[in-house]
């Protein structure tokens, strides 16, 4: 077999497995979110769609997987946290437990940034505004992204996290809980409120807000894990009781293919009325104006 068809095959078979973990995760969510929804379930035409996102997500990174092979290489054998703490490292569960914890802490500090510039740029804006353009927010929702909104994130979250942190940091359990489950939880659609622990950890009510359509609440809640990073840095908004708002884009004008929208989401196939916005942009939490996706200063 040839090296091309032995690359292939191995594509096929991960890309396999991440759409079954996928499906699992997502059907188990389902079931939860029916039994305590928080506002308006999308059925199964709205997550089969999610979930064709993501399936063309998935063809998309294949297709730029030489690139970011190459860019792998070209990071540092040794983490910088090993140069200067050679020995810090633990085994056992405790040494898992606080290295999923360091990674998932250094990691939310770069993806906090990406995040807050994807709203900043109007350029970086096109990419993730298919995240955002969900109007019914749910557990599937977290399997909706762009290509381009992804490369960005390999390129300003991924990269700066493993020159620090490494490749071998993080256990296998601690990796799909982050990055699988964790983002399935903050956007279904089911009412549970985290109560204290909001402060600590993201969760469904407070990352709905992020989501919002309205733009009193734009310019909030960036963090993946950590809201306490939104405190620190100005951008914090904690929902109030029973506070579960309307989601999406005002006067969307992406395109509605799942293909188009992994692909190509700069091709707008709705004529707007006014502006759209980007949600959640800094500057609109302090004036609460709504107009395009500003460019970075």
């Amino acid at each position: 077999m040839s090296d091309f068809m032995q690359w292939a095959m191995a594509g096929i078979e991960h890309n396999s497995k991440v759409l079954a973990k996928a499906a699992l995760i997502g059907g188990v969510a389902w079931i939860i979110e029916v039994c305590r929804p928080a506002a308006t379930d999308p059925g199964l035409s709205g997550r089969w769609h999610n979930f064709r996102v993501f399936i063309y997500l998935l063809v998309g990174l294949a297709i730029t997987a030489p690139f970011m092979d190459w860019c792998a290489r070209l990071l540092p054998a040794i983490s910088l946290i090993e140069r200067v703490l050679p020995d810090w490292k633990r085994d056992g569960i405790v040494g898992a437990v606080v290295g999923t914890a360091i990674y998932a802490l250094i990691w939310d500090f770069f993806q906090y940034w990406a995040h807050r510039f994807e709203h900043k740029s109007s350029a970086l804006w096109v990419f993730h505004s298919v995240h955002h353009s969900d109007t019914e927010v749910n557990s599937s929702t977290a399997l909706r992204q762009s290509v381009g909104s992804v490369l960005v994130s390999f390129l300003f979250t991924h990269i700066p996290t493993t020159i620090l942190c490494g490749g071998n940091m993080i256990p296998y359990l601690g990796f799909t809980l982050l990055f699988s489950g964790w983002g399935c939880f903050t956007h279904s659609n089911i009412r549970i409120s985290l109560g204290p622990m909001r402060w600590l950890l993201s969760g469904p009510q407070w990352h709905r807000l992020h989501h919002a359509k309205d733009s009193q609440y734009h310019g909030c809640n960036f963090a993946a894990f950590f809201p306490f990073l939104d405190l620190i840095f100005g951008t914090l908004k904690i929902p109030e009781k029973d506070e579960w708002v309307e989601t999406g884009i005002e006067n969307d004008t992406l395109p509605r293919t799942p293909f188009a929208q992994a692909f190509f989401p700069w091709r707008n196939e709705l004529p707007a009325t006014s502006n759209t916005a980007s949600p959640c942009n800094p500057e609109e939490l302090q004036s609460g104006s709504v107009g395009d996706a500003p460019t970075l200063d």
